[in-house]
């Protein structure tokens, strides 16, 4: 017995409905990773083969694909998370915090075991930073007048006002500055010390500073941060490490905020010691003075009037 050719029809249609009524939640729901590096690492093709790298492990890691995206520039990048076109991303340590509460920070990203890194203004002339006075630093732009906060809060310790002290020039990236530094364009340039190029002259070396970072910018940190024990590393970064404690809102605060006032050092008075001997041996003491009593006795005769 043949089906008739109109049921044939009725019941493709009805597969074809209850297909299309399966939500569209049931799907992975697609992530983007932003990757901004733009003074960690000093190669723009460096910085995207990364984010390419991180983008599979993370998608494995995840269970849901994750498109990568490198940004050249802090502005593009902001933009982009403004507009809410990035799920986390890894970002200089300066970025993070530029980002303000936009960003929760996750997870450091290491390199060579080091998660914190140090920044060094360079020249290619002898000298220090007080003869810099007024003289041009090229530097990686950020948010703008939140560079200056970094460099005089976090670089400088506080110990000077960058934006006084300097003629800040801002550049899209690390080799930005030290190609502008050889090209004369400025007299010093601010960057990390292990992009230090060998025939540059380091004049000032800052404390260690908080490098790459991971941060989630759309609630799901604590997904992502159960899923990195899987990530494992990803050149040329090793395996994420979770931030412990206040350790980036301290950095946080430092760039914001500058460093605590300090408090002024005061010596300690020393004791006096008195030898004993001297206070019951009358010979152990020096010459006396004449006794002066009788000069200031009251004489009996009165004066004439």
């Amino acid at each position: 017995m043949k089906t008739p050719s109109c049921v044939v029809r009725w019941s493709v249609l009805l597969a074809a409905v209850l297909f299309a009524a399966v939500p569209a939640s049931a799907a992975p729901k697609k992530a983007t990773l932003g990757v901004f590096l733009a003074t960690t690492l000093s190669d723009g093709q460096e910085r995207f083969q990364y984010a390419e790298a991180l983008a599979q492990k993370l998608e494995a890691s995840l269970g849901r694909p994750v498109a990568a995206k490198s940004f050249g520039r802090y502005e593009d990048f902001s933009k982009a998370v403004g507009e809410g076109q990035i799920d986390f991303a890894v970002v200089d340590g300066w970025a993070a915090v530029q980002l303000g509460s936009k960003a929760e920070p996750v997870a450091y990203a290491p390199r060579s075991g080091e998660t914190q890194q140090r920044w060094a203004i360079i020249s290619t002339q002898k000298g220090t930073v007080k003869d810099l006075a007024g003289k041009r630093m090229a530097l990686v732009k950020g948010a703008g007048p939140a560079d200056p906060k970094f460099v005089s809060n976090v670089v400088l310790g506080g110990d000077l006002d960058a934006q006084k002290h300097f003629k800040l020039v801002p550049v899209p990236n690390v080799e930005s500055a030290v190609k502008m530094l050889e090209a004369k364009g400025a007299e010093a340039a601010l960057v990390p010390v292990a992009h230090v190029p060998k025939d540059m002259r380091v004049l000032f070396k800052s404390a260690r500073v908080p490098g790459a970072v991971l941060v989630d910018l759309k609630g799901g940190g604590d997904a992502l941060s159960q899923s990195l024990s899987s990530v494992g590393a990803v050149a040329p970064f090793d395996a994420f490490a979770r931030i412990q404690g206040r350790e980036f809102e301290d950095f946080r605060k430092l760039v914001t905020q500058g460093p605590p006032r300090r408090q002024p050092v005061f010596a300690d008075t020393p004791d006096l010691r008195v030898e004993t001997p001297v206070l019951v041996q009358s010979e152990s003491l020096g010459p006396a003075l004449p006794p002066f009593a009788d000069d200031l006795a009251v004489s009996a005769e009165q004066p004439d009037d």
